[in-house]
């Protein structure tokens, strides 16, 4: 039975991401794994909420496990149509799926404060994320941002 003193989340689709990569640097074995460095290309940004540009200026600092799965530790900014930029820290598990790599990540935004976007520094942020196959190696990865709130109370914007 459903507490109605604390209601179900809800999720809203904020943005579609399509992102390059570029090869990684591999900085070889560590403690948990192998770290591989990411670079981060320009990618686009595309709503329904978001728009603009991811900007070539991050990377994901990826740990690969020895059962497969991998960590994602990124960091990068994106630049809105309306000239504001974002700083994202995008967290998260991926694991073996049948087309490549998925996984779920928690994002926190930072956006300029008394910006439009400023409501997104208190925002609880998840994000899905595949990785885009070209042949046989990594070409980018898609995500999805969804922001979470309360059944029966409106998005924050």
């Amino acid at each position: 039975m459903l507490d109605p003193m604390n209601p179900p989340l809800e999720l809203r689709l904020l943005a579609r991401l399509r992102v390059p990569v570029e090869a990684s640097v591999l900085a070889g074995a560590v403690t948990g794994g192998e770290r591989r460095i990411i670079p981060i290309g320009t990618g686009a940004v595309s709503g329904p909420v978001l728009f603009g540009e991811v900007l070539p200026l991050g990377a994901d600092w990826n740990l690969r496990r020895p059962d497969g799965t991998e960590t994602v530790s990124a960091r990068y900014l994106l630049r809105l149509t309306d000239g504001t930029v974002l700083s994202v820290r995008n967290e998260g598990v991926l694991t073996p799926g049948p087309a490549g790599p998925e996984g779920i990540t928690a994002l926190q935004i930072e956006a300029p404060v008394g910006s439009p976007w400023a409501w997104l520094n208190d925002a609880v942020l998840v994000g899905s994320l595949s990785v885009i196959f070209d042949g046989e190696a990594v070409a980018g990865v898609s995500l999805e941002y969804w922001s979470t709130h309360r059944r029966g109370e409106e998005p924050r914007e």
